[in-house]
């Protein structure tokens, strides 16, 4: 059993999670339904009646095709943050929706896209809770189905099956999205079928298509050939059986013949035939790659924009680089970096008069569930970039031509959309068009004439498009709703508005003349085309074009003899998400409930809800933050210490409310070493502004001293009785690209020792206590994956600790400590440096000291000295990224060497110390059995100068 305990503690780490914290201020309110609580601030009362009930129908067909049963669920609202998401946890077990609706969403509505595929996760993890796991929650609680979920079921299983469940059970959903489909596609079509361990454990060399997309297809093709049963029985068959090790694979074995690679190569290979159908006979669309393919890494340019005729901007993300606005030369496609954004809101980018326009995502300062969209300016002369808005919620950001004005799309803390229109100068509204609740505003686009608006509306029935008179205020609809994926609509001229559209099942660009409502398809890709932009005088086009190496640069010449009338294109995609739809059948769209909630979500007015069968109006009342504190989830037959991954003899239990505000666990820890044991008690509150943190321990310590008089080393013990409390604030600064982070903290501990009889008199006894003062500084800019650590980044921390009260004394010690990192010689290498200095005044009739803050040079241990100055130099560089499997035991991702030199010099009253040591680290980034928790491992060796001798150390982590 203690074995299985360690297996289970790694992957429990995850599940130990907190999103952070909302602002202090709101008020929470609950309603409670049969299947769920949900808790919210007080004015997001009306959107979360709606989405009681969306929940509540949900809850009856999420089962249908994945028997569970469900407990009732916690789902938290996370109202003032601007980020569209959500997050399914189970220990403690909880949704947490973040309801903001993104520019991107397809053809339904938000809270139930978001709804739907969360609850799908919540059915996941319950369904682990039954046979020998169940066993193990009755010794573990909460985390037990957790953990072996996290554990056994691969991240493209989880995701997938909820991309097919948000499909089948309504008209949208991704798995209907063309684009969606567009890089595994791609890949297929163009590269060929990526070993199984490469397509899911991932690659540093190759960019591969995401466990979504990826989960989608084979989760949707499975149950196509062989029905749902297999992922319920497979899942039955993890849950009950966790210790036969790969109870995933063996369950896919006995409901399909297949291994779960074989698996995954038949469906790929379907797949293949099917997209290789669906392309014969399509004639592409004639253009000309104004970006240049790099088939070692992948490129995304996306918004092209001409800036004259043979220079053009776009936004670009790259596997080598992070994300930057870039000018190419359309001539001999050589790229230059404009500017580098901070977090950039992937919804447009805008250029007019010299000036470059688009939306970043700035965090809150204090509070990780709050976050704010501006609209940042950028001055091509001038070469500076100014925030236009400040606290702001805008999305979709567009200049007008004139340059004189901004449209963006406004979403308030209750979802209502608008579209406002900007003064380019000082960010004050001059214009707006209030939405409501009847639809969400989607990515407004200009006239020439500075005077209309043309608009995706997605509204309850679909995605519509029409036109805003500036002047006037007055809509008109020229797309009716429907399911059909649409988006980006621009103006070409006078009544020509192009978009991207779904109709030919694969993403392309449209035309409409609003004069006569007709709609033509414009281009013909291979794979997928969107976003055109216009020269001057509306004779060529620019538009992004996916292929297996990312998105490129396209062009065009525009002539509208060559379109193709939309009567006369056909839907050539091959619908996987049919057999969902069939073996679902249920579609919660077609709801009685549902159409009655519609109505009442367009007219918000919840006053019009008569009964359960219409929709529901439930009960509400304050939920209180200071009453919940406590939520006791989890706990162990052991003492576990989550974040350094330690298992100790003992007990142990966990604590955290579902607003992730309050931590606290408490236990009995038996160490091993010492053969002691101690009470512990942990509790940690970030809910009000500063961080309150306390910890309390009491039990038997033991140590050894020499006994001269008996020429023998005797063993003695005491008890000890431990207090600390830190009172914190961690205050994010990130702007641009720059993450930034302070946080200063205060602390007080006690020690209390207190004797046995045969505690030595010698032996300090009695209160000690101390003041502890830190400071922490860091300034990094953004980085890649492939990066061995940022190219930037400088790191402060300053640490003071003196014993100020009367009584015992631990003297004092002060610390300052810094690692500055910079661009090694070629791409992604990295040097860095550490330099520390301390000073350590201890009291020297005492057996206790501070604690070091300063790092030894490697390979050094039990060093003590008073004053101490350390230098480290590094040089970490990646050697070769093999994506190497050793059948299902290992695979390597990628080998990194690291070469250090490290010296110190430390001293104290009349003597002086000097530390040198130098070596090298060589580590590899690798999955253990097809495991998705990624570990290093690897070997450092140490030379040591003064001494003449070398020694060797096994490293390892893992790198959740």
């Amino acid at each position: 059993m203690f074995c299985l305990l360690l297996i289970i503690s790694v992957p429990a780490v995850a599940q130990y999670y907190s999103t952070g914290a909302d602002p202090g201020s709101i008020r929470w309110r609950q309603i409670k339904t049969e299947k769920f609580q949900l808790i919210y601030p007080s004015d997001f009362e009306t959107k979360s009646q709606y989405l009681a009930n969306i929940l509540e129908i949900i809850a009856r067909a999420d089962t249908q095709t994945l028997h569970a049963k469900m407990p009732r669920i916690p789902v938290i609202i996370h109202q003032q943050s601007a980020t569209s998401n959500g997050v399914t946890v189970w220990a403690p077990k909880r949704i947490e929706l973040y309801p903001c609706p993104p520019q991107d969403s397809y053809a339904e509505e938000w809270l139930e896209q978001l709804a739907t595929h969360e609850y799908r996760h919540a059915v996941q993890t319950a369904k682990m809770n039954k046979g020998f796991t169940r066993v193990l929650s009755y010794l573990f609680g909460e985390q037990a189905p957790g953990a072996v979920l996290g554990l056994y079921l691969p991240l493209w299983f989880l995701e997938g099956d909820a991309v097919c469940t948000e499909t089948a059970l309504s008209r949208s959903g991704r798995g209907r999205l063309p684009s969606f489909e567009s890089t595994l596609r791609a890949q297929v079509l163009e590269k060929g079928t990526y070993r199984y361990d490469k397509a899911v454990l991932g690659s540093y060399r190759t960019f591969i298509p995401d466990q979504y997309s990826l989960g989608y297809f084979l989760v949707a093709g499975t149950r196509k050939k062989y029905g749902p049963q297999v992922w319920d029985y497979t899942l039955d068959r993890v849950a009950k059986l966790p210790f036969i090790i790969i109870p995933f694979t063996s369950g896919i074995k006995r409901t399909t013949g297949l291994s779960k690679v074989k698996l995954y190569k038949q469906v790929l290979s379907d797949l293949d035939k099917e997209w290789s159908d669906q392309a014969s006979g399509i004639q592409y669309t004639g253009m000309k790659l104004l970006s240049r393919p790099d088939k070692k890494n992948f490129s995304v340019y996306a918004f092209p924009l001409y800036l004259n005729d043979s220079v053009i901007i776009a936004f670009k993300e790259s596997m080598n680089d992070i994300d930057r606005i870039v000018r190419i030369d359309a001539k001999n496609k050589q790229e230059k970096k404009v500017f580098t954004p901070g977090y950039f809101e992937f919804h447009s980018l805008s250029y007019s008069e010299g000036l470059l326009l688009w939306t970043e995502s700035v965090p809150d300062i204090r509070w990780e569930n709050r976050d704010f969209t501006r609209i940042r300016i950028y001055d091509m002369n001038s070469h500076k970039a100014r925030f236009l808005t400040g606290r702001s919620r805008y999305f979709a950001a567009s200049l007008s031509p004139d340059g004189k004005m901004v449209c963006a799309v406004r979403l308030s803390l209750t979802n209502r959309s608008s579209i406002v229109i900007l003064d380019v100068n000082s960010g004050n509204v001059m214009k707006e068009f209030d939405f409501g609740n009847k639809a969400l505003a989607i990515i407004p686009g200009w006239d020439d004439s500075n005077t209309r608006l043309a608009v995706v509306l997605l509204t309850v029935k679909g995605k519509a498009m029409g036109v805003i008179d500036i002047l006037s205020g007055k809509y008109t609809e020229y797309i009716p709703p429907s399911y059909h994926e649409i988006s980006g609509p621009t103006f070409l001229s006078g009544n020509l508005i192009m978009f991207s559209g779904d109709y030919s099942g694969i993403e392309n660009i449209y035309a409409i003349d609003t004069s006569t409502r007709k709609i033509w398809q414009v281009t013909s890709a291979k794979f997928g085309s969107g976003a055109p932009y216009f020269n001057d005088d509306h004779t060529k086009m620019l538009y992004s074009d996916y292929c297996s190496d990312g998105l490129m640069i396209a062009e065009t010449g525009i002539d509208t003899v060559k379109w193709t009338p939309l009567e006369q294109v056909g839907d050539r995609s091959i619908k996987l998400y049919a057999s969902l739809v069939s073996q679902e059948k249920t579609n919660i769209q077609d709801s009685v409930r549902l159409r009655n909630l519609y109505k009442i979500y367009e007219s918000d007015n919840y006053d019009l809800i008569e009964d359960s069968i219409k929709g529901r109006q439930f009960p509400s009342r304050k939920y209180s933050k200071w009453l919940h504190l406590f939520n006791f989830h989890s706990w162990a037959p052991a003492s576990i210490d989550v974040n350094n991954l330690m298992v100790d003899p003992g007990v142990s239990v966990l604590s955290q409310n579902v607003l992730g505000t309050a931590v606290a666990s408490a236990g009995y820890d038996y160490n091993v070493n010492e053969g002691t044991g101690k009470a512990f008690a942990n509790f940690s509150y970030q809910g009000l502004y500063p961080v309150f943190d306390l910890t309390f321990s009491y039990g038997g310590r033991s140590a050894y001293y020499y006994n001269s008089t008996i020429n023998e080393v005797v063993p003695f013990g005491w008890e000890e009785l431990n207090f600390s409390g830190t009172v914190s604030i961690p205050w994010n600064f990130t702007r641009g690209k720059y993450y930034r982070y302070l946080t200063p903290s205060v602390g007080i501990s006690m020690i209390d020792v207190i004797h046995y009889s045969k505690t030595p008199d010698f032996f300090t006894e009695g209160l000690i206590p101390a003041m502890n003062y830190k400071l922490s500084f860091s300034n990094t800019l953004k980085s890649v994956p492939k990066d061995m650590y940022p190219k930037w980044s400088q790191q402060l921390y300053f640490n003071f600790r003196n014993s100020p009260f009367a009584g015992n004394t631990l003297g004092s010690i002060v610390s300052g400590e810094t690692y500055l990192f910079f661009p090694g010689i070629f791409n992604h290498h990295s040097l860095w440096f550490y330099g520390g200095i301390q000073k350590n005044t201890p009291n020297p009739y005492s057996n206790y000291r501070f604690s070091d803050f300063v790092n030894y040079p490697r390979g050094y241990s039990g060093a003590e000295n008073t004053d101490l100055i350390s230098l480290e130099f590094n040089y970490k560089l990646p050697l070769f990224y093999p994506d190497l499997s050793i059948g299902s035991l290992l695979y390597l991702k990628r080998f990194k060497l690291n070469l250090f030199y490290d010296m110190a010099e430390g001293w104290g009253d009349g003597y002086r110390d000097s530390y040198k040591s130098t070596g090298a680290e060589l580590t590899v980034d690798l999955h253990l059995l097809r495991f998705t928790i990624p570990f290093e491992l690897g070997v450092r060796g140490i030379y040591f100068p003064g001494a003449q001798t070398t020694s060797f150390e096994f490293l390892y982590a893992v790198r959740y």
